[in-house]
């Protein structure tokens, strides 16, 4: 997995991409029409593409683009918060990434859901280190979002509206930054979406325009290779893997024209970010994000075992001090290693149990799975990936462009070595080595070759249960063949792969030239 971190972002592709490797789009590789930026200006405030811009461009009220722009996103998610300091230049009319810092902190806002102002202070060492990396004289410029994602939705409207509103307040009274809420005509606010949670489905649509902006496949081709070929402009579907919700966004293809997308919410509207409006499918899945999958499958297994062993729960909870001291085994977590989970039970108090692995395998964890996958939903209008969501199928709206997987898919297979495209057969294969005894560990895992394997081990007994939903997600639920490929990754062209890059885009495009009178 040494080149993943390279400049692309990629290890070499070679003739991975696609679903059976024979379509002439199979052998393109998926970094062939990558953006490349320009060299970084001594100066901050100035940009080496141009001396000056191209043309008079105006943003949609009229108002004229600096020449250079500082941009910042906060992502307030479930975990943790992140911000992104982004520099553009508009040599051209559309803006042109120069440049990205990223950093980030442990700990979402939803931790603090009974302190609000608690919440706020969590993103100021983010704010910070912004301002080191913002010129002093284009602060006033520079527009700041805050989106709060899955982790602020689950919280439930009063104790999140808090937080927002005490995040607002701080950013507004301590630093220099315009809140990127647009404005009217007249300079008058328009809402609050600066500060806001953010809806499930712009959080997908924002990272599927992250991904293929940076691959050239939309907007202006502004320093980079051009799509010249049919090949280069097919775009790539977007699978995030969040902590509480998943997101799939993709442009499906048909054959006829009496064929296309059923009309409902999951339908969006593409126009500003290519030559071509594009439609897109998209969905959020809240509730099926890594750390949600696993608390309903680790709920299942508790209600399982506590359903079959009645008698040991009376015994065991009258015989022990502490009742959560009861231990459950669990089939999804690694022979004989121990972990104490937290529960949770909708709006009820969590509960405590730890869980003990049985060793019992792939297939066995699998079945667990399954169920809480909720694939036998009752499906409205067919076709439907999973949960009663209706979707176009992938494997016949969408069979050789390629599929990129963001987010945990990566944090959890890049240290395990699979390669960066593999395919679901490849997967499958790796979950079931992961779900065997620790023993076998080594022998499949050796230090030389795989450094960082037996630490992710060692430390995350829930692994097996990790990669077996993964591998049911693509599988069972996205409905992929086990010859399809998918890559993952997490920084493309030195920039993070996310929805942030794309959201920020929006606020350039929808915005314009916002600034902040400085007292």
């Amino acid at each position: 997995m040494k080149g993943i971190e390279n400049v692309s972002g990629f290890t070499p592709l070679k003739n991975k991409i696609g679903g059976s490797g024979t379509s002439p789009s199979a052998n393109v590789p998926l970094t062939s029409t990558i953006r490349h930026r320009p060299a970084l200006h001594v100066d901050q405030t100035n940009t080496t593409r141009c001396v000056r811009p191209k043309g008079n461009w105006l943003d949609n009220k009229g108002k004229e683009r600096p020449l250079v722009q500082y941009a910042l996103m906060i992502d307030a998610g479930s975990t943790g918060s992140r911000v992104h300091v982004y520099k553009f230049n508009f040599c051209e009319k559309a803006p042109e990434l120069e440049d990205e810092f990223f950093d980030k902190v442990q700990g979402g806002l939803s931790n603090f859901k009974d302190n609000p102002s608690g919440a706020a202070d969590s993103l100021r060492p983010l704010l910070e280190k912004a301002l080191q990396r913002v010129p002093l004289s284009l602060r006033a410029c520079a527009p700041i979002a805050v989106k709060a994602t899955a982790g602020l939705r689950l919280l439930g409207p009063q104790q999140s509206e808090a937080i927002l509103a005490e995040v607002r307040n701080m950013l507004e009274k301590d630093y220099p930054f315009p809140i990127a809420d647009g404005k009217d005509i007249n300079g008058r606010r328009q809402g609050v979406k600066g500060v806001q949670i953010m809806d499930g489905k712009e959080e997908g649509v924002y990272a599927w325009i992250t991904v293929n902006y940076l691959l050239n496949r939309i907007g202006a081709s502004q320093g980079a290779i051009g799509r010249s070929t049919a090949e280069h402009s097919r775009t790539a579907a977007v699978i995030d893997l969040g902590g509480a919700s998943t997101q799939i966004v993709f442009e499906p293809t048909f054959k006829t024209n009496s064929q296309g997308m059923s009309p409902g919410k999951h339908v969006y509207e593409l126009k500003d970010f290519g030559a071509r409006p594009l439609t897109l499918y998209q969905n959020s899945y809240l509730g099926y994000g890594l750390m949600e999958a696993r608390n309903s499958i680790n709920s299942l297994a508790s209600f399982v075992w506590n359903l079959s062993h009645p008698n040991a729960l009376r015994q065991g909870a009258l015989a022990a001090s502490d009742p959560s001291s009861l231990t459950v085994p669990h089939p999804c977590f690694a022979k004989d290693r121990q972990k104490p989970v937290n529960l949770k039970h909708g709006g009820a108090a969590e509960t405590k149990v730890i869980f003990k692995g049985t060793g019992a395998g792939f297939d066995a964890c699998r079945r667990f799975v399954e169920v809480m996958m909720d694939k036998d939903a009752v499906c409205q209008r067919k076709p439907c990936s999973f949960a009663g969501v209706y979707q176009p199928s992938l494997m016949s709206a969408f069979a050789e462009a390629p599929i990129v997987a963001l987010s945990y898919f990566y944090d959890r297979l890049v240290p395990l070595g699979l390669e960066s495209t593999f395919t679901v057969a490849e997967l499958a294969s790796l979950a079931k080595d992961v779900c065997k005894a620790p023993s076998t560990w080594a022998t499949r895992f050796p230090a030389s070759k795989y450094p960082e394997a037996l630490k992710e081990l060692e430390g995350r007994p829930e692994t097996c249960l990790d990669l077996t939903f993964m591998h049911s997600l693509l599988s069972l639920g996205y409905e992929l063949d086990d010859s399809r490929t998918v890559t993952v990754a997490k920084k493309l062209a030195d920039t993070e792969l996310g929805w942030a890059l794309g959201a920020q885009l929006a606020v350039l495009e929808e915005d314009g030239v916002l600034c902040k009178m400085v007292r």
